[in-house]
């Protein structure tokens, strides 16, 4: 998970292209983690980035540009061996609604060695990366 001006490396690129679109401002990311004993109560069986709008841009322009980033990535690389979603996450917090951004990557066959699943998760990554820069 990340922790205060801490990225883990494996999410980093994901995390910088994000930040480049100009689009929105990421404020939380994990790398996942796929060993047993890496596992707690909270499922870490994938990657993920969640984000908020940067200032200036309106939620509307972040759920195209999002649409289009998955609709991208999905095109040029299917569904396997990673499922990359995207959607709008609402969290109460005390009487308001906390509203944010997420991307998740998960591994598509949860059956294969952790090695496989950070093989395929890095690739992924590394793939969807360049789908956000271009615009």
């Amino acid at each position: 998970m990340e922790a205060v001006n801490s990225i883990e490396p494996g999410i980093l690129p994901l995390v910088n292209a994000l930040n480049t679109t100009g689009l929105v401002r990421t404020f939380s990311s994990c790398e996942g983690h796929f060993s047993p004993t890496e596992q707690t109560l909270v499922d870490r069986n994938h990657a993920y980035v969640r984000f908020v709008p940067a200032e200036d841009i309106t939620t509307e322009q972040v759920e195209t540009a999002l649409g289009q980033w998955l609709i991208a990535y999905k095109k040029k690389h299917g569904l396997m061996p990673v499922r990359v979603i995207g959607y709008k996450l609402f969290t109460p917090v005390d009487d308001d609604i906390d509203v944010t951004f997420v991307i998740e990557l998960h591994p598509f066959n949860r059956f294969d060695r952790p090695e496989t699943k950070r093989t395929d998760i890095d690739r992924a990554i590394f793939q969807l990366a360049p789908l956000m820069e271009r615009g």
